[in-house]
């Protein structure tokens, strides 16, 4: 049946009798109702944020960590999920206190002695979702930001999929699964995840009107949006947006949609593709070029041929019947099972089951040649995205060894991210299965039953096979020891794992059968004539709602919000002690997805950002290089997003500020600190030998190179408290150390020179100093381009020394020092991003020609 006629059957299904009012407000309470019912379920599905000010922040991971977790008793949760409390909660927490303070959030001096936090990529500081801090704290914000953009998610497929040409039905079911699938629900939390992915839609509405109308103001639209994702979203993510983009302007140039000849359709196909993208990345200028610029200094170029990566196999296409075939969300034994063969958590493909029968009919109806005109143009290119997307993710092991040679993807190492394409892609699907599958003709519906009920067969078969694999190999009396290591063991390992689920089978595999069952019922009734199609439809979305509330049980937990970061004695009493960066050992990194330790973690990396207590440790997807290779001098820093240490005593930590160290109470007293107090399971220590973080230095080692600077602080004679290496000195450093050799005075001579910080904020340190004659000064905070010296209001000269500190040249006398932070880049891409903001403003003004009606 022509694909289009059903649309046009169904619209008039839905229109009111003859002699009745205009229909237009009847479809307008169809969608409101649609809208409403979107809403109502995702409120139903979050009832206790939305009624009972609870938050999806996971307290259950602090529970294992003290101090605050020091009164929680034994946590039983199996798996310390933490980039939702050591990475996304943690700079909203700083970004709201910046914000409050009456600064711009760009540079973080509170983990690793400082980093460009605006460049990270993850934080998204011009983020309008920030606002709810206006009105909400930090953990009610953080979870009523995240349930806005998963509804304006759904309300923008809602849009897209009537804008491409679906129904009012199908449009309903390819938005609830959408935003309440499995994807959907387990990254939910994301920072940015959800703000960037709710853009789509309205993207590829406005690529795909600029392809069917040939008009350059809708692409320009498509670039403004593009532009605001930026603003809103995850950045790792968008690299795939903008494939989107590109893959759909170059199918519908190549398929001939809009009927011109091909010669010119490719033509303004690529005029439009760069139009979409370049008012897209030049709007968002300040979005990403910083990130590049960090990106070049940082410890992330990592590529992935040569560290590991992130993909899914391509047999977790079984997670579309039965979700939990690989292990439930969180479950540790899987988790730790396939993180030795780079498969993440992000291993659950499941729409529901009811959204496979819709999906699977406009594949079968593609695929017989049952849609014509752009419906079949339009269903074919989604197939086409979806299949894309799938390859990126279960084809890693054949392409990942050449991006090594490709600059743009040498950072790109988690595969699974491309799942953002294949939710979209299916939910298109879906809603245009749901028309014709509404409409579909009687022989087609009876063809297509009978196609599901040998898919359920097979199911069934399937699982009938597994329960006597399980069985037989339970009568096996097949075991691996914990110990034993090596191939074999790893496929006893599995097999275990994945027959616990079949012996008997559990919920995971029974209910997706019984669900599918139930599809396959309602499907044979409608092609009997049994079932009317407003019936199959309300049973459809019954069904899926049913279902994906099923499946969403397993994630996004509610918390009482006042267990997020509460202040506690700990917390209080390094606040309270004189200014100094704090240590945390040992780290016990690995707990993160071990089970509970017989001892809880202290403070993991960035958790004590929420309280702005400054310390040396930290995880950041990006940060300069330079610190992770000063780090490197303490103790080996194998992990690509985090500096952490398990060693207590080092030279290099007095360097660093290091004046207070936390470790567990239980442990031995740390030798050569002193002890200040014990409360909450973890003692404080006090470092009497730990340098100011600002002070002067009698002589310069100058260096002309970064490995030069690093072999100079190994030596063993490096003195750091008199001494700094600094990397090509300018002239007024050289001249210090010239007059330092002309009075003969000693390496191991400390200066008499005083520097007091009198004005310490995150993008400005202002230093009052003292010294009898011209001195270095050394401030050890992270040296950044971007920074700039003044001596009494004076510009100066900045430098890199002792591998990742800044220095400057300070004249005899009583002088006022200032650090500020005004980063170049940003300013240039600002620029960048207004000129295009005119410019876009300009075309979409400005008559450009006539639009062509739609094909």
């Amino acid at each position: 049946m022509d694909g289009e006629a059903g649309i046009d059957e169904k619209v008039a299904e839905l229109a009111p009798p003859a002699g009745s009012a205009s229909p237009e407000p009847h479809r307008v309470r169809r969608h409101v109702l649609n809208i409403a019912l979107i809403v109502v379920a995702i409120v139903a599905l979050f009832w206790r944020v939305f009624f009972f000010g609870e938050t999806l922040v996971d307290v259950a991971t602090l529970n294992n960590q003290l101090p605050w977790g020091y009164n929680s008793g034994e946590s039983s949760y199996p798996y310390n999920r933490r980039d939702l409390t050591d990475m996304y909660v943690t700079r909203d927490y700083f970004v709201v206190a910046a914000y409050r303070d009456g600064e711009f959030p760009l540079w973080n001096p509170y983990t690793m002695a400082g980093h460009p936090i605006y460049a990270d990529g993850v934080t998204r500081t011009l983020s309008p979702f920030l606002l709810f801090y206006k009105v909400f704290d930090v953990p009610l914000g953080y979870s009523l930001a995240r349930l806005t953009e998963l509804l304006l998610a759904c309300v923008f497929m809602y849009a897209f999929a009537l804008g491409i040409g679906a129904s009012p039905n199908g449009a309903l079911m390819g938005s609830l699964v959408f935003g309440l699938s499995a994807h959907s629900m387990l990254h939910l939390t994301g920072l940015g995840w959800w703000g960037g992915l709710m853009w789509l839609p309205l993207i590829m509405l406005f690529v795909v009107r600029a392809v069917s109308r040939d008009s350059v103001k809708q692409a320009a639209l498509a670039g403004i949006l593009l532009a605001a994702q930026f603003f809103c979203g995850y950045l790792p993510n968008q690299i795939y947006y903008a494939g989107a983009v590109v893959l759909c302007y170059a199918f519908f140039a190549v398929a001939g949609y809009g009927g011109a000849a091909r010669t010119r359709r490719i033509g303004r196909a690529g005029l439009m593709t760069l139009v979409t993208l370049g008012i897209g990345f030049a709007l968002a200028a300040t979005q990403w070029v910083p990130m590049l610029e960090l990106l070049k200094y940082s410890n992330r170029r990592i590529i992935g041929a040569e560290l590991s990566y992130i993909y899914l196999p391509p047999w977790y296409a079984g997670t579309l019947l039965f979700p939990n075939l690989f292990g439930s969300a969180y479950d540790i034994r899987t988790l730790t099972l396939f993180t030795g063969l780079g498969v993440s958590h992000d291993h659950i493909l499941y729409l529901g089951i009811a959204a496979l029968a819709p999906l699977g009919f406009a594949v079968y109806q593609l695929k017989r040649r049952g849609l014509a005109g752009t419906v079949r143009s339009r269903v074919a290119f989604f197939a086409l995205l979806a299949a894309v997307s799938l390859a990126i993710m279960m084809a890693a092991p054949l392409y990942v060894p050449v991006t090594r040679f490709i600059p743009v993807l040498q950072v790109i190492r988690v595969a699974v991210r491309a799942g953002v394409l294949f939710l979209f892609a299916a939910s298109a699907l879906v809603a245009f299965g749901t028309d014709h599958l509404l409409s579909a003709s009687t022989e087609a519906l009876i063809r297509f039953a009978r196609l599901a009920r040998r898919a359920a067969v097979a199911a069934v078969i399937l699982v009938a096979v597994a329960i006597g694999g399980s069985l037989a190999l339970k009568l096996s009396g097949v075991a691996v020891d914990a110990a034993e290591r090596g191939k074999f063991a790893f496929a006893r390992r599995t097999a275990l794992a994945v027959s616990a689920q079949f012996l008997p089978p559990d919920a995971g595999i029974v209910i997706p059968l019984v669900f599918v069952a139930a599809v396959v019922l309602l499907l044979s009734w409608r092609s009997t004539g049994r079932l009317s199609r407003s019936g199959l439809f309300a049973a459809l979305v019954s069904l899926l709602l049913i279902d994906l509330f099923w499946n969403s049980g397993q994630f996004n937990r509610s918390f009482d919000r006042s267990r997020v970061f509460p202040p506690t004695q700990t917390t209080d009493l390094l606040k309270s002690l004189p200014a100094g960066r704090v240590l945390v050992v040992p780290s016990q990194l690995e707990t993160n997805r071990k089970p509970p330790q017989l001892e809880k973690i202290i403070a993991p990396p960035n958790t004590l950002l929420a309280y702005q207590i400054p310390t040396v440790a930290g995880k950041n997807q990006q940060f300069p290089k330079w610190y992770r290779e000063y780090a490197s001098l303490i103790e080996p820093q194998p992990n690509m997003s985090h500096v952490v240490f398990d060693e207590y005593r080092s030279r290099f930590f007095d360097l660093l500020n290091v004046k207070y160290v936390l470790t567990h109470a239980s442990a031995d007293r740390l030798e050569g600190y002193d002890f200040v107090a014990s409360a909450e399971g973890v003692s404080v220590y006090e470092n009497k030998q730990a340098l100011p973080r600002a002070f002067f230095v009698s002589h310069i080692i100058a260096v002309s190179s970064h490995e030069e600077a690093i072999s100079e602080m190994q030596a063993a004679d490096f003195e750091p408290r008199t001494t700094a290496v600094v990397e090509n000195a300018g002239p007024a450093l050289a001249a210090l150390q010239q007059r330092a050799d002309e009075s003969h005075l000693a390496m191991n001579q400390r200066s008499s020179g005083v520097a007091r910080i009198n004005e310490d904020k995150r993008n400005r340190v202002v230093i009052e100093t003292d010294n009898e004659k011209a001195e270095a000064l050394v401030l050890s905070d992270n040296y950044y381009p971007g920074w700039k010296a003044f001596v009494d209001g004076e510009p100066t000269g900045i430098f890199q020394a002792n591998c990742t500190m800044r220095a400057v040249a300070v004249p005899a006398g009583r002088h006022l020092v200032s650090f500020v932070f005004a980063p170049a880049t940003l300013r240039a891409s600002a620029y960048v991003s207004y000129a295009a903001a005119a410019l876009t403003l300009f075309l979409l003004v400005l008559p450009f020609g006539k639009r062509n009606k739609p094909a």
